[in-house]
């Protein structure tokens, strides 16, 4: 019996010092090494300024997101768009007197991918999601600008 409750003192401890120790070491370490990035924060990062939390945009300065077809349509020509900085932004026909938005090549693919799908999620009518192969393919099509 004593044998016995040894054993399971042994286990809770383990048990015990794993749930304690293992949210410090994660912590130091900065999480895990394969957490996928969180597409709200890459967005409230890297858009929001000039999309806005509700996606509206700034009307005659910044353009919505709401009801884009950039953003309801093909997941790698979204891709391309935003990591062009919009196709040439300063000369589209839809540009109506609206700011040139930045190129995001410097973003990773799995940073891209995670922001542009939340953008579709959130603003495009829960739109499918964009996946780092998309990513790459879209880089492949205009360069990594």
């Amino acid at each position: 019996m004593t044998r016995r409750l040894s054993v399971i003192l042994i286990i809770a401890g383990a048990v015990v010092a794993i749930c304690v120790i293992a949210p410090v070491v994660l912590t130091l370490w900065g999480g895990p090494a394969h957490a996928a990035p969180d597409g709200k924060k890459v967005y409230e990062d890297n858009c929001l300024a000039c999309h806005m939390a509700d996606g509206m945009g700034v009307p005659r300065m910044q353009p919505p997101l709401v009801g884009s077809m950039w953003v309801k349509g093909d997941p790698q020509t979204l891709a391309a768009f935003v990591i062009s900085g919009g196709f040439d932004s300063e000369n589209r026909l839809d540009n109506r007197g609206e700011n040139t938005m930045p190129m995001f090549g410097a973003l990773d693919d799995p940073s891209l991918a995670a922001v542009l799908s939340y953008v579709r999620d959130q603003f495009g009518d829960h739109a499918g999601p964009v996946t780092p192969a998309d990513v790459k393919a879209a880089r492949e099509t205009v360069g990594n600008q």
